[in-house]
């Protein structure tokens, strides 16, 4: 491969890329008032071809932002570029969401449960589709090719398993599943802020290219939304009765094991 410069052209693509994550992060708070809205609402159009011509443009940013990244990764921000990875491996996040749901049933926390659930199945469904879509695509990681446009579909090698990164799904999954359990401003600028610093991470670090980290965040976004509003739904009053405090998952101890039940 090219040697790839690190010094003036570094940092300015450095800036380019800061621009896109900060882009990734505002996306979704612009569309806070359309969220709001009854559910075949016109927002949605608008929403769809912003997140495509997002996805669009950080591919053609694809080759002048990777231009940048030295090979194997940069290592001026090594140390906080690893512990932002952290925040982007599912097994870490599944950990999270055991102890949080745990703590709210010894505490008799409901909601919080519930909400800790909700969360753990659009991860799921995210992680599902980012599977999929890593295997249909194949695309070679920056760190093997100079092209963004090398592919080879259906191969289940690492090196072939660029788009979308997994990484950003579960960054951004989190971080759209959380904000709608919570509903609160503040927590919806810190989780997407989070999941834009992951993003960065896994370009700064030469594995992805800045389309994966697109395409990643709008798969993680896309499936938890979908997800936590299908799950609140079925959870709605119907008729004068509520039945928003049942539980999504059942999990009773046994002797030697769990029983989990899934109610309907």
């Amino acid at each position: 491969m090219l040697p790839r410069p690190a010094g003036p052209t570094f940092r300015r693509t450095r800036a380019v890329a800061a621009l896109v994550a900060v882009s990734l992060s505002a996306a979704p708070l612009a569309s806070a008032r359309a969220a709001a809205q009854e559910r075949h609402r016109p927002g949605d159009a608008v929403l769809w071809a912003g997140a495509g011509a997002l996805l669009v443009g950080s591919a053609l940013l694809d080759r002048t932002i990777e231009s940048g990244v030295p090979d194997g990764g940069g290592t001026r921000l090594e140390w906080l570029s690893d512990r932002l990875n952290y925040a982007g491996r599912p097994q870490y996040a599944a950990a999270a969401l055991g102890a949080t749901w745990l703590g709210a049933r010894l505490a008799h926390a409901p909601r919080t449960a519930e909400g800790a659930e909700h969360v753990a199945i659009a991860l799921l469904a995210a992680g599902v589709a980012n599977g999929a879509l890593k295997t249909v695509v194949g695309r070679e990681r920056p760190a093997f090719t100079d092209s963004p446009d090398r592919f080879r579909p259906f191969n289940t090698k690492d090196r072939w398993q660029s788009f979308p990164s997994g990484h950003a799904t579960v960054a951004f999954s989190l971080a759209a599943a959380v904000s709608e359990e919570a509903g609160r401003p503040w927590v919806t600028a810190a989780t997407y802020g989070t999941a834009a610093l992951v993003g960065w991470s896994r370009v700064y670090e030469d594995r992805h290219w800045t389309s994966d980290v697109v395409g990643g965040a709008l798969v993680g976004i896309a499936a938890s939304r979908w997800t936590v509003r299908t799950l609140h739904a079925r959870r709605a009053p119907v008729q004068g009765d509520s039945i928003a405090s049942t539980p999504a998952i059942v999990i009773s101890p046994l002797p030697g094991g769990v029983m989990v039940t899934i109610a309907r």
